[in-house]
Protein backbone atom coordinates (compact mmCIF):
# COMPACT_ATOMS: atom_id res chain seq x y z
CA UNK A 1 0.00 0.00 0.00
CA UNK A 2 1.18 3.51 -0.75
CA UNK A 3 0.55 5.87 2.17
CA UNK A 4 1.07 9.62 2.00
CA UNK A 5 0.90 12.00 4.93
CA UNK A 6 0.87 15.71 5.50
CA UNK A 7 3.14 16.87 8.32
CA UNK A 8 1.95 20.00 10.10
CA UNK A 9 -1.24 19.34 12.03
CA UNK A 10 -1.06 15.61 11.34
CA UNK A 11 2.38 14.32 12.41
CA UNK A 12 3.83 17.44 14.05
CA UNK A 13 2.10 20.02 16.25
CA UNK A 14 2.70 23.16 14.18
CA UNK A 15 -0.08 25.07 15.97
CA UNK A 16 1.42 24.67 19.44
CA UNK A 17 4.88 25.40 18.04
CA UNK A 18 3.61 28.68 16.60
CA UNK A 19 1.76 29.60 19.80
CA UNK A 20 4.93 28.96 21.83
CA UNK A 21 6.90 31.10 19.35
CA UNK A 22 4.48 34.04 19.72
CA UNK A 23 4.66 33.83 23.52
CA UNK A 24 8.45 33.70 23.53
CA UNK A 25 8.72 36.62 21.09
CA UNK A 26 5.96 38.53 22.93
CA UNK A 27 3.86 38.82 19.77
CA UNK A 28 0.20 39.50 20.53
CA UNK A 29 -1.78 36.55 19.22
CA UNK A 30 -5.15 34.92 19.66
CA UNK A 31 -5.76 31.49 18.13
CA UNK A 32 -9.19 30.53 16.75
CA UNK A 33 -9.20 26.70 16.69
CA UNK A 34 -12.23 26.61 14.38
CA UNK A 35 -10.25 28.14 11.51
CA UNK A 36 -7.57 26.33 9.51
CA UNK A 37 -4.19 28.06 9.62
CA UNK A 38 -2.59 29.75 12.59
CA UNK A 39 -0.75 32.58 10.87
CA UNK A 40 -3.63 34.93 10.17
CA UNK A 41 -4.91 38.35 11.18
CA UNK A 42 -1.48 39.89 11.50
CA UNK A 43 -0.89 43.11 9.59
CA UNK A 44 2.13 41.28 8.12
CA UNK A 45 1.28 37.54 7.93
CA UNK A 46 4.18 36.70 5.60
CA UNK A 47 6.69 38.52 7.78
CA UNK A 48 5.49 36.67 10.90
CA UNK A 49 5.60 33.34 9.04
CA UNK A 50 9.11 34.05 7.77
CA UNK A 51 10.23 34.97 11.28
CA UNK A 52 8.78 31.71 12.65
CA UNK A 53 10.36 29.67 9.87
CA UNK A 54 13.75 31.39 10.07
CA UNK A 55 14.60 30.28 13.60
CA UNK A 56 14.87 26.84 15.17
CA UNK A 57 11.16 26.54 16.01
CA UNK A 58 10.29 24.83 12.74
CA UNK A 59 12.92 22.11 13.10
CA UNK A 60 11.98 21.37 16.72
CA UNK A 61 8.20 20.87 16.49
CA UNK A 62 6.81 18.10 18.69
CA UNK A 63 5.29 14.91 17.32
CA UNK A 64 1.67 14.19 18.12
CA UNK A 65 1.38 11.28 20.57
CA UNK A 66 2.28 7.95 18.94
CA UNK A 67 2.60 9.39 15.40
CA UNK A 68 6.31 8.53 15.12
CA UNK A 69 5.84 5.00 16.46
CA UNK A 70 2.85 4.20 14.25
CA UNK A 71 4.37 5.69 11.09
CA UNK A 72 7.64 3.83 11.59
CA UNK A 73 5.70 0.59 12.02
CA UNK A 74 3.73 1.29 8.84
CA UNK A 75 6.94 2.15 6.98
CA UNK A 76 8.20 -1.40 7.53
CA UNK A 77 5.25 -2.78 5.54
CA UNK A 78 4.25 0.01 3.13
CA UNK A 79 5.60 2.89 1.09
CA UNK A 80 5.41 6.03 3.22
CA UNK A 81 5.56 9.37 1.44
CA UNK A 82 5.62 12.65 3.32
CA UNK A 83 4.48 15.82 1.56
CA UNK A 84 4.33 19.23 3.20
CA UNK A 85 3.22 22.65 2.05
CA UNK A 86 6.42 24.12 3.47
CA UNK A 87 8.50 25.85 0.84
CA UNK A 88 11.47 23.91 -0.58
CA UNK A 89 13.83 26.30 1.24
CA UNK A 90 12.63 24.75 4.52
CA UNK A 91 13.50 21.17 3.49
CA UNK A 92 16.62 20.97 5.68
CA UNK A 93 14.69 21.97 8.81
CA UNK A 94 11.87 19.57 8.01
CA UNK A 95 14.35 16.74 7.34
CA UNK A 96 15.97 17.44 10.72
CA UNK A 97 12.59 17.47 12.48
CA UNK A 98 11.63 14.14 10.88
CA UNK A 99 15.07 12.52 11.23
CA UNK A 100 13.67 9.64 13.35
CA UNK A 101 10.93 8.84 10.83
CA UNK A 102 11.54 6.11 8.25
CA UNK A 103 9.89 7.37 5.07
CA UNK A 104 10.21 6.52 1.38
CA UNK A 105 10.24 10.16 0.31
CA UNK A 106 9.91 13.64 1.80
CA UNK A 107 8.81 16.54 -0.37
CA UNK A 108 8.60 20.19 0.67
CA UNK A 109 6.70 21.52 -2.31
CA UNK A 110 5.04 24.75 -1.18
CA UNK A 111 1.35 25.39 -0.82
CA UNK A 112 0.72 25.87 -4.55
CA UNK A 113 2.06 22.44 -5.57
CA UNK A 114 1.05 20.16 -2.71
CA UNK A 115 -2.24 18.89 -4.15
CA UNK A 116 -0.81 18.35 -7.64
CA UNK A 117 2.27 16.53 -6.28
CA UNK A 118 0.12 14.13 -4.29
CA UNK A 119 -2.61 13.49 -6.87
CA UNK A 120 -0.44 13.33 -10.00
CA UNK A 121 3.00 12.25 -8.84
CA UNK A 122 2.66 10.15 -5.69
CA UNK A 123 -0.84 8.78 -6.33
CA UNK A 124 -1.29 7.26 -2.86
CA UNK A 125 -3.85 4.67 -1.84
CA UNK A 126 -4.36 6.54 1.43
CA UNK A 127 -3.73 10.17 2.41
CA UNK A 128 -3.49 11.54 5.94
CA UNK A 129 -4.49 15.22 5.81
CA UNK A 130 -5.96 17.93 8.04
CA UNK A 131 -6.63 20.82 5.64
CA UNK A 132 -10.37 20.79 4.85
CA UNK A 133 -10.06 21.91 1.20
CA UNK A 134 -7.45 19.23 0.51
CA UNK A 135 -9.43 16.51 2.28
CA UNK A 136 -12.28 17.20 -0.13
CA UNK A 137 -9.95 17.47 -3.15
CA UNK A 138 -8.22 14.17 -2.42
CA UNK A 139 -11.60 12.49 -1.90
CA UNK A 140 -12.77 13.86 -5.26
CA UNK A 141 -9.57 12.50 -6.85
CA UNK A 142 -10.49 9.00 -5.61
CA UNK A 143 -7.94 8.86 -2.78
CA UNK A 144 -9.01 7.45 0.56
CA UNK A 145 -8.41 10.10 3.23
CA UNK A 146 -7.93 9.81 6.98
CA UNK A 147 -7.96 12.99 9.06
CA UNK A 148 -7.26 13.90 12.69
CA UNK A 149 -10.54 14.90 14.29
CA UNK A 150 -8.90 16.68 17.22
CA UNK A 151 -8.85 19.88 15.14
CA UNK A 152 -12.12 21.83 15.35
CA UNK A 153 -11.56 23.07 11.79
CA UNK A 154 -12.02 19.52 10.45
CA UNK A 155 -15.62 19.33 11.71
CA UNK A 156 -17.87 17.96 8.98
CA UNK A 157 -15.06 16.32 7.00
CA UNK A 158 -16.50 12.88 7.71
CA UNK A 159 -18.52 13.43 4.51
CA UNK A 160 -15.28 12.95 2.59
CA UNK A 161 -12.92 11.07 4.86
CA UNK A 162 -12.47 8.80 7.86
CA UNK A 163 -11.69 10.52 11.16
CA UNK A 164 -9.18 9.31 13.71
CA UNK A 165 -8.90 10.52 17.29
CA UNK A 166 -5.41 9.23 18.00
CA UNK A 167 -2.60 7.60 16.08
CA UNK A 168 -3.14 4.18 17.65
CA UNK A 169 -6.32 3.85 15.54
CA UNK A 170 -4.49 4.14 12.21
CA UNK A 171 -3.35 0.51 11.69
CA UNK A 172 -6.90 -0.78 12.17
CA UNK A 173 -8.33 1.88 9.86
CA UNK A 174 -5.80 0.89 7.19
CA UNK A 175 -6.78 -2.78 7.38
CA UNK A 176 -9.85 -1.85 5.38
CA UNK A 177 -8.15 -0.26 2.38
CA UNK A 178 -11.35 0.37 0.45
CA UNK A 179 -11.97 3.92 -0.71
CA UNK A 180 -14.34 5.92 1.48
CA UNK A 181 -17.33 6.09 -0.83
CA UNK A 182 -19.95 6.97 1.70
CA UNK A 183 -20.98 10.59 1.44
CA UNK A 184 -23.36 11.95 3.98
Amino acid sequence: MKICSDVDGVILDYIQGFIDFTKRKKIAYSHDPELYGVIRNFPNNEEIRDQFHSGDDLRLLNYFDDSLKILNTLATQHELHIVTALEPEQAQKRTFNLRELNYTSLKCVGDDYKEKTIVEEIQPDVMLEDRPELIESFYNAGIRVLYPDWHLYTKGMDRFATPFSNWLEIPKLLQNNSKNTEAI
